[in-house]
């Protein structure tokens, strides 16, 4: 995303902020960019004042703190992901909604660790995205009792790949760190470890745990693609109350939960 300009106020003022231009929606832009630019362990709201020539109190006025600000943050990454209801059945869905993530992360890959944790946390509380899934979910034939279950594992499918695959490198020495690593994998002993050895030359890099560029380098497409179509798979057969091989699956006593 290209940076904002960011307007100039006459005087610098420790008060309520008397520059129209300066608003919540360009502090948002602004605070994308820098994390966008250093990540979010460097993220500063000074910083962001800096950028738009104000104090850090003007930025208070338009957001109530750090935190607030990284919501809107994810808020903004968050637009336009979740596809409209009625282009197709709820697998067509899922997989628009698993696509739109993706390629909007992608835009913005210091954001990945960060989107998850806001939703952990209900600091970006995505209604649309919640009653899609939702809706999708009832359309797929889930009821009350495996409706939470259900809900919970698209969210966590959705993200966790993203942010697995976008993970950020070490910051300290991040080349030393990679050959390092590359080092480790390529000089795994063979008779310890045959069945992975074996394999090596086709996950070496490209498989989780395994590589030492992330996904901003070396993208994971095919492995995303059978993600989705895996789970898409195991949910249907979740919901139909059978194991993906057709039989019925046994389900264990509920347990109350406090």
């Amino acid at each position: 995303m290209p940076s904002p300009a960011a307007p100039k106020p006459a005087r610098k003022t420790a008060g309520r902020p008397t520059d129209s231009t300066i608003t919540r929606e360009l502090i948002v832009d602004v605070a994308l960019n820098q994390i966008d630019r250093v990540g979010i362990h460097a993220f500063s709201l000074r910083d962001v004042a800096r950028s738009l020539d104000v104090y850090p109190t003007t930025i208070y006025w338009h957001v109530a703190s750090k935190e607030a600000l990284l919501a809107e943050v994810s808020n903004l990454v968050m637009t336009g992901v979740v596809p409209p209801r009625g282009e197709g059945d709820w697998r067509t869905w899922m997989r628009k909604l698993f696509s739109r993530y993706r390629k909007s992360v992608r835009k913005h890959p210091n954001v990945a660790q960060l989107i998850g944790a806001q939703l952990a946390s209900n600091g970006a509380l995505s209604i649309d995205l919640i009653e899609g899934v939702i809706d999708a979910l009832l359309e797929a034939g889930a009821t009350e009792a495996n409706l939470r279950e259900a809900y919970n594992s698209v969210i966590s499918s959705m993200m966790g790949f993203m942010t697995m695959e976008l993970a950020p490198l070490p910051t300290d020495d991040p080349e030393g760190w990679a050959k390092a690593l590359e080092g480790r994998v390529r000089s795994i002993d063979p008779l310890a470890h045959p069945t992975l050895t074996r394999y090596l030359p086709l996950l070496a890099n490209r498989a989780f745990i395994l590589r030492w560029q992330n996904g901003t380098e070396i993208p994971l497409n095919s492995s995303f693609d059978a993600q989705v179509e895996i789970f898409l798979a195991g949910l249907e057969a979740f919901l139909g109350g059978k194991t993906p091989s057709g039989r019925s699956k046994v389900r264990p006593a509920r347990r109350s939960e406090s």
